[in-house]
C-alpha cells in the first residue's frame, strides 16, 4: 500500500510538472499594423468620385509566406441590416504581397458617384499561405464619405 501511494504521488507530481511547464499556444495569425484610410490630402474625408488610400503593414508569424489580402469598405445604414449595407469594394488582392513574410501595401480605391454619404468602415484582413488568417483580428479605420 505504501509503494502505491508513493508511486501515485510521484505520478501526481510529474502531471503537475508536465501541466504547468505546458507552453502557451504561440499566436500564428498575420499581423496587420499600421492602418490607415484617408484622401489624397491626409484627410479622412473623401469626396463622391474621390480616392480613398489604405496603407497598412503586414507580417507572417509563422513559417508560411503572405498570400492575399482582402480591403472592405462598408457604410452602416439607418436600418441596421448587414444587407443594407452599401460595400464601396470587398475584394481580395495579391499584387506585391504574395510569397512575402512582410509587405507594406499602399492602394488606391476609387468611390464610385453613387455611394452613400456618411461614416464607412475600412476592414482589412491578411491570409498566409498556410491559411492562417486575421479576421478574428480583423484591422479597422473609418473615413468619410463626403458630398
Amino acid at each position: 500500500m505504501k509503494n502505491v501511494l508513493k508511486f501515485l504521488g510521484l505520478f501526481l507530481l510529474a502531471a503537475l510538472v508536465i501541466t504547468a511547464c505546458k507552453k502557451e499556444e504561440e499566436d500564428i495569425t498575420p499581423e496587420i499594423t499600421n492602418v490607415e484610410a484617408k484622401n489624397h490630402d491626409g484627410g479622412t474625408q473623401v469626396s463622391l468620385g474621390g480616392t480613398i488610400s489604405v496603407d497598412f503593414d503586414a507580417k507572417t508569424r509563422s513559417n508560411a509566406k503572405l498570400d492575399y489580402y482582402n480591403i472592405e469598405i462598408h457604410d452602416h445604414p439607418a436600418s441596421g441590416a448587414i444587407t443594407d449595407e452599401y460595400k464601396i469594394i470587398d475584394d481580395q488582392f495579391t499584387d506585391n504581397f504574395k510569397s512575402l513574410k512582410n509587405a507594406h501595401v499602399h492602394k488606391h480605391i476609387a468611390v464610385p458617384d453613387t455611394a452613400n454619404i456618411g461614416s464607412y468602415h475600412v476592414v482589412v484582413i491578411v491570409v498566409d499561405e498556410d491559411g492562417n488568417s486575421s479576421d478574428t483580428e480583423a484591422i479597422e479605420t473609418h473615413i468619410e464619405i463626403v458630398q
